[in-house]
């Protein structure tokens, strides 16, 4: 199998499980809008995202490592899992301390312990999945990602509807999945059998720990960007604004989805092979490829803005729908940054990863205290909007050094530019709004048809 085919044969399985599965959340938005206000709304989402900021404190990240290092064909598997659970467990007790920290933060303080029982339940899941991933085994991961999906919507009629549970049963729901989740991946593909305390090595943990540690601060920065917005809007413009901002914020989170899945099938595809020339080549033709269809389905977000909203949430929440947007041309340039991160991830410069990402988290976090107070909730998809851009120039520069990935710069810089118009004429709602809509997509589609094409016979080219 050519290596452009065996991409997307493993984008297309990881599409199986984690888009299906992540489709039917996405329509459980109108659900969770009619059981729950939208300040209960808001203030869930603020909950899971504050928990998220802890993950990488509390599994020193270890998770990525447990792939990069997993996927290398010279390191044990068994040390590579033991040295992961161990880090785990280690770490999630050194966090318990710092708990009275967290009680004390506005609105989070009730809610303490149910982060924290989120935090190791993720992070224990997190492990195992990677795990049955460095073994080769994509689909049973795949599966997984809908057996956890059905078990959170259950969980969440069970805790909201039956039993009226409210902001924590939203959260309950996803803290049992997981559980679930961990005992389906031990049984059925025995990562029991590689756990030995005789297993941990020094040297794989030293090495494992270099390359994890300094990715805390890249992935909380990570988390910031994704959850900055939402504490500025809640402190700065309030709990309503907020619940609509963060419905919005439900649809551009298909592109990151959508983007996701093929960033993990693309870390499969760089991390086994060790040709850097093979690799600028390989990583040139995606690139292209990929940055045409990110900017092509984000111009078809835009263009259905409102059409999304008025599906996906209550009609109370319909206004949210003018923050999508700024959000989705935002989440585009989120998406290239990721696609550019992988690079780091292969040459095993983390430190450079986190750089980058702490460059563009110190701006988001300075744009919001800039535009939220002028622009309310759109000065903070804004800011988002900003710095993702900015942290993509960076690592797009950067990254030069150790893999080049060239650009077609003439059809990025139009496709950009006709999408800035987009943004620009959705929010105006001019005259013929919607044809112009439709033409300004088409032309972005048509922009991009050449590299789509020519990616798709790489696929279908034999040997």
């Amino acid at each position: 199998m050519n290596p452009y085919k065996k991409l997307m044969s493993n984008t297309a399985i990881f599409a199986i499980g984690t888009f299906s599965s992540k489709l039917l959340v996405f329509f459980m938005t109108r659900y969770y809008t009619a059981v729950l206000t939208a300040d209960d709304f808001g203030l869930s989402n603020t909950i899971t995202m504050a928990s998220n900021i802890l993950l990488p404190i509390a599994s020193v990240t270890i998770t990525d490592a447990v792939i990069r290092f997993g996927l290398d064909k010279s390191n044990n598997k068994h040390e590579v899992f033991s040295t992961g659970l161990f880090a785990i467990l280690i770490g999630f007790v050194i966090t318990l301390p710092f708990a009275p920290l967290v009680n004390m933060v506005g609105y989070l303080g009730d809610y303490t312990a149910l982060m924290y029982a989120y935090v190791f339940a993720a992070n224990l899941q997190s492990l195992c999945g990677q795990c049955v991933r460095t073994r080769g085994h994509v689909k049973l991961y795949a599966f997984d990602g809908i057996f956890r999906t059905i078990s959170t919507i259950i969980l969440n009629i069970i805790f909201l509807s039956a039993f009226h549970l409210g902001i924590t049963g939203y959260v309950l729901s996803v803290i049992c999945a997981n559980f679930l989740s961990i005992l389906f991946l031990t049984a059925i593909d025995g990562l029991y059998r590689f756990i030995h305390i005789r297993a941990l090595n020094r040297s794989t943990i030293v090495n494992m720990l270099r390359y994890s540690i300094p990715l805390i601060p890249s992935k909380i920065c990570v988390y910031i960007y994704s959850s900055a917005d939402s504490f500025f809007i809640l402190y700065m413009v309030g709990k309503r604004a907020n619940g609509l901002y963060n419905t919005a914020h439900k649809i551009p989170t298909l592109l990151i989805l959508v983007s996701g899945i093929f960033i993990e099938a693309m870390q499969i595809s760089a991390f086994s092979s060790d040709n850097r020339k093979e690799q600028e080549k390989f990583f040139t033709r995606v690139g292209n490829v990929y940055q045409a269809l990110i900017f092509m389905f984000a111009s078809g977000i835009i263009m259905t803005s409102k059409l999304s909203m008025s599906i996906i949430a209550a009609p109370s929440y319909y206004e949210g729908w003018r923050f999508i947007p700024l959000l989705i041309f935002a989440s585009a340039f989120a998406c290239l940054s990721n696609f550019q991160n992988i690079i780091y991830g292969v040459v095993k410069k983390s430190v450079s990863s986190l750089t980058t990402t702490l460059f563009g988290a110190g701006m988001n976090i300075l744009l919001n205290f800039i535009f939220v107070p002028k622009w309310g909730a759109n000065g903070a998809a804004f800011a988002t909007l900003i710095s993702y851009i900015a942290m993509f120039l960076v690592r797009a520069v950067h990254t030069r050094r150790y893999l080049a990935v060239h650009w077609n710069i003439p059809r990025f810089f139009g496709t950009f530019l006709l999408l800035c118009l987009q943004s620009a004429l959705m929010l105006h709602e001019g005259t013929f709004w919607i044809p112009v809509q439709i033409l300004l997509f088409l032309l972005i589609t048509l922009i991009g048809a050449k590299d789509i094409l020519a990616g798709l016979s790489k696929v279908l080219k034999r040997g």
